[in-house]
């Protein structure tokens, strides 16, 4: 069993969240309460712990200080916080601390308990999590056999649709190209996934996203719903892009790909080679060339290509002027050629480009 101590200096919220939560069937045990941090770190010195529920505000110690001095002294222990709406704003601290989830205090009445403690657990597993006790190994959860097959088939596959979002959100492509944002941003509305899940999801993404390129950004509140989450993550990619602006950084390669990306998208109009972006992102041709396709996943000359091609959308779509005039526009000096790109990429011809968009304004 996952071993739980529940932390809050509310004495009627301890109670509240160890009676309401269906524990036993996510293969979970309340190990203790504690009051505060203080009292929390003095039970984990006697007692066998897993997993923390952990309160961010409290006196004595705080959630985040008692998460930090936690994992100093246990590696292995994974932490829950709980927070309110207006402490928000330290959830995504705790998140670059590594804890797997949180609980929002103000939406416990309305979200499902079962669904609560299935999210962490799965974030459990996820992680491997293995108990620290050799003695007493983790037995499986056991799940009830009144479930039809077809409704165990349907969580198979809205599982399986998670697990394909999950991976891409997590390659982070999306950071970099705006054609993979899109549509990864459709995918996620039309898989409808549970709004906690998919926010846990962003958090954890972004706080690889700073280590990686030690940017710091502000927080928005709570999303309501998957809409609002992907609007919030929108807003972060776009403050991104204006702190790299601003930034002077070249030691890390996700900053330098992120500036060169601004560069390819400022000057893909004119002649342009990697030479010339590696040399504006101070990397030799070959390094810009390995960290540019790892990190967006692409090669640089399809990049230009499909930026190119989505200036000429936009061209197309806003203006009257002919192909040819769109064409030397984004780059290419014969139209014959560029229309050949742009049915590669769109499997519409620049023209048929135009009528549907047209049509489709009508």
């Amino acid at each position: 069993m996952i071993r739980v101590l529940i932390v809050d200096d509310d004495k009627l919220a301890r109670k509240g969240l160890i009676s309401i939560m269906p524990w036993s069937a996510h293969g979970m045990v309340v190990a203790g309460e504690a009051a505060n941090g203080a009292k929390a770190l003095e039970f984990l010195e006697e007692h066998e712990v897993d997993l923390l529920f952990v309160d961010l505000s409290m006196p004595v110690m705080s959630g985040l200080e008692l998460i930090q001095a936690a994992r100093r002294r246990y590696p292995n222990l994974r932490s829950v916080v709980l927070t309110f709406h207006e402490e928000f704003e330290h959830v995504q601290t705790a998140y670059r601390m590594g804890v797997l989830d949180y609980i929002s205090k103000a939406r416990m009445d309305v979200e499902d308990n079962e669904q609560i403690l299935g999210r962490i657990r799965r974030q459990l597993k996820d992680e491997e999590l293995q108990p620290h006790r050799q003695d007493q190994p983790a037995r499986l959860v056991q799940r009830a056999p009144t479930r039809a097959a077809a409704d165990k088939n349907a969580h198979a596959r809205e599982e399986e649709q998670w697990r394909r979002l999950e991976q891409d959100w997590r390659s982070q492509y999306w950071l970099y190209n705006e054609a993979i944002f899109q549509r990864l941003c459709e995918r996620t509305i039309e898989s409808n996934p549970p709004v906690r899940r998919l926010e846990g999801l962003f958090m954890r993404v972004i706080a690889q996203i700073e280590a990686a390129a030690r940017l710091g950004t502000e927080f928005w509140s709570e999303a309501e719903d998957v809409r609002s989450a992907l609007d919030w993550i929108r807003r972060y990619r776009e403050q991104i892009y204006a702190q790299i602006e601003r930034s002077a950084d070249l030691t890390k390669n996700a900053v330098c790909i992120l500036k060169a990306v601004t560069f390819i998208r400022e000057e893909a109009a004119k002649p342009l080679h990697a030479e010339d972006v590696a040399e504006h992102v101070s990397m030799s041709r070959s390094y810009f060339s390995q960290i540019f396709k790892k990190l967006t996943g692409t090669t640089f000359n399809d990049y230009l290509k499909q930026e190119r091609i989505r200036a000429a959308e936009r061209l197309l779509s806003e203006t009257e002027k002919p192909v040819a005039w769109i064409a030397n526009a984004v780059g290419y000096g014969d139209p014959k050629y560029f229309a050949q790109l742009f049915y590669e990429q769109t499997r519409l011809l620049p023209s048929e480009f135009r009528a549907q968009r047209r049509k489709g304004d009508r």
